[in-house]
């Protein structure tokens, strides 16, 4: 056994070191995309300038022939009131020159063109001055004259031809940035293809090395259970809880790292796919080519995320949260979704039985067991067939619970799913719980399906058996233990909302702590909590976190993953920090825990959780959730 479990941790430090080269690669991609980024936003911002500028020597020639042709309808009409507007083209004429200046303060030979123009708008106003102070005293010919003079219509004319080689000047270098503009979108656009193909490489990678070592470990305690046949059922049983255990551990850790991992590869491509969506003028083509990779690289990450889920629940590591259930609500309330999961050629039927005893377990768990063992059903019967949903109060006795040593004695709630379906070999029918294990075709199932099933009714407390007969169909009985709390009964598990809108955003002031020891997810952490608008304080363990505490650092929330390193976990932390600062919202985050906010496989009732791997929006509906209730 020990040179067994060497070799599976070979495997395991093996696939490791190619998670980590891929991650490295995959860094120096997103670092290469975010420079792009910048680049790209900083050329568009001056070609943005550059319109601008424009726009103000426009301006200010239409203010210097405002003024003049205020000037000249005066002298047509007579009437003084038309002189009104004159001392706000001169303003405005004032204000768009000084903009200018501000504007290409970079630019010598601009600055010099409007040392030019300031002279000769000096000059014109002057000119305009004269002749409207000839006017008001009534002397007509001489106000006529002070625009009508060789040197007045010459005046015009310098000022229109030096704002008109402005704007000349200002094209050629909107062009110029334009074309730079462009070239730094496209090459940022091979950036982020770069960072796709690498992300889709490592996420197939996390899935295989997966497999691989948890297959390589489960055949070769597959053969400690074949040395050990001839011993009693019951000790057989025992055996299966140990190496339950030792597949757990093992699991716990692959799905810490790789949680990890999967937190930075998710939140990362997120961050590029909106930063990518908002880049100001994208061509539409270059988007719907780089999206769908962008979405596919996500669902293979999520994906792989899935899988270690599903590993923590066979091997029952998974954080419950359990309530008072009665199973005939929650079953009624599925029945329509069963039914259009089912199809029609599949008839749905339920026996709830009366009086049925309320049982404490964790109801989004129960409701995915239904629904998994339904569509296992769905599989058997290809040409349709009769599925029954039944609940009944029962007991096991002594005599029946000896035979397997892994459940007690008592009053339990059945939950029981019959098929009419091909049924089961009886040589395979002893392996349908083991994990990886599939009677499907090649991809189209994981096997992780019933070994999930097992690995959550285990750990509630309860018995499951499979019952088969090939031709005849299947029936899966699933005993969960009979609850006497009085807590409020829970029909079916609270509607998750769909996060189909923009993030809530923070509230101004709002300040986070984030406390977690590894640096790429605490970057990532950090990056999506700013772009939400929250000050953060970040750290990497709990003794520091500790010294800010002391410092008098002031916080809205602490986020702090479980696992630390050092003496101080995520609980002992939030139990600090609850002391010095009382109705302090605490949000923790981890990819695998067993102890320190999870006893019994159930989430303490005071705990809020975030599991990894976490997008921005699930970051930001969390923690405003958390914010608003304080």
């Amino acid at each position: 056994m020990p040179a067994r479990l060497i070799q599976a941790e070979q495997l395991l430090r093996k696939a490791r070191i190619t998670i980590i080269v891929g991650f490295v690669l995959l860094f120096a991609a997103i670092l290469g995309v975010a420079i792009g980024l910048i680049r790209s936003r900083d050329a568009d911002q001056w070609v943005l300038h550059t319109l601008e500028v424009q726009r103000g020597a426009q301006a200010l020639l239409i203010a210097v022939r405002d003024a003049e042709s205020t000037f000249r309808t005066t002298l047509l009409s007579s009437d003084p009131e038309d002189l009104k507007p004159f001392d706000g083209a001169v303003k405005t004429a004032t204000t768009e020159l000084d903009n200018l200046r501000r504007l290409t303060g970079d630019n010598a030979e601009q600055q010099t063109r409007l040392d030019t123009l300031d002279k000769l708008i000096v000059t014109k106003t002057d000119q305009l001055k004269v002749g409207i102070q000839s006017y008001q005293q009534e002397d007509r010919d001489k106000a006529l004259a002070a625009i009508n003079t060789h040197e007045a219509r010459e005046t015009l004319t310098d000022i229109r031809a030096q704002i008109e080689a402005f704007i000349t000047t200002e094209r050629d270098l909107l062009a110029e940035r334009q074309a730079r503009a462009a070239s730094l979108r496209y090459g940022l656009a091979i950036l982020i293809g770069v960072a796709l193909i690498v992300a889709t490489i490592l996420a197939g990678t996390l899935a295989v090395s997966t497999r691989r070592a948890l297959r390589g470990l489960i055949e070769r305690t597959a053969e400690l259970e074949k040395e050990s046949k001839l011993r009693h059922e019951a000790e057989e049983t025992l055996r299966q809880a140990q190496k339950m255990e030792a597949v757990g551990q093992l699991s716990g850790g692959i799905a810490h790292d790789f949680n990890n991992l999967l937190t930075v590869i998710i939140g990362n491509l997120d961050t590029v796919r909106r930063q990518f969506e908002n880049m100001p003028a994208t061509p539409n083509e270059l988007a719907a080519r780089l999206m769908k990779p962008i979405d596919s690289a996500m669902r293979g990450a999520k994906n792989a995320a899935q899988l270690t889920q599903r590993l923590l629940a066979f091997s029952r590591r998974q954080a419950l949260e359990p309530a008072r259930v009665d199973l005939n609500r929650m079953v009624s309330d599925m029945l329509e979704m069963l039914r259009r999961a089912l199809g029609e050629e599949i008839s749905v039927e339920t026996v709830l039985g009366a009086g049925l005893w309320p049982t404490f377990v964790d109801p989004h768990q129960v409701e995915n067991v239904v629904l998994n063992l339904a569509l296992n059903a769905k599989a058997a019967m290809p040409e349709g067939g009769h599925l029954t949903i039944e609940t009944a109060n029962t007991y096991l006795d002594d005599a029946y619970t000896s035979q397997f040593g892994d459940v007690v004695p008592g009053q339990y709630v059945m939950l029981c799913v019959t098929d009419t379906g091909t049924g089961i070999k009886a040589n395979i029918l002893e392996h349908v719980f083991e994990p990886f294990f599939t009677t499907k075709p090649s991809g189209e199932g994981s096997g992780l399906g019933l070994a999930m099933v097992h690995g959550f009714v285990k750990q509630s407390g309860g018995h499951v058996r499979i019952y088969s007969e090939e031709g005849h169909g299947t029936t899966v009985k699933i005993y969960l233990p009979r609850t006497t709390q009085a807590e409020k009964l829970t029909a079916a598990p609270v509607a998750r909302p769909a996060y189909s809108g923009p993030a809530p955003s923070a509230s101004k002031g709002e300040t986070v702590l984030v406390v977690e020891d590894n640096e790429e997810v605490r970057n990532y952490a950090k990056e999506a909590l700013v772009d939400l608008g929250y000050r953060v304080i970040e750290t990497g363990d709990g003794a520091e976190a500790m010294r800010y505490m002391a410092a008098g650092k002031s916080f809205d929330l602490l986020f702090t993953d479980v696992v630390l390193p050092g003496t101080i976990n995520g609980r002992a932390l939030a139990d600090h920090s609850k002391k010095h600062f009382p109705g302090l919202p605490v949000l923790f985050t981890t990819g695998y825990t067993r102890n320190a906010i999870v006893h019994q496989g159930r989430l303490d009732p005071d705990v809020h959780l975030l599991n990894k791997p976490y997008t921005q929006q699930e970051l930001a509906r969390k923690i405003r959730q958390l914010l608003d209730q304080a």
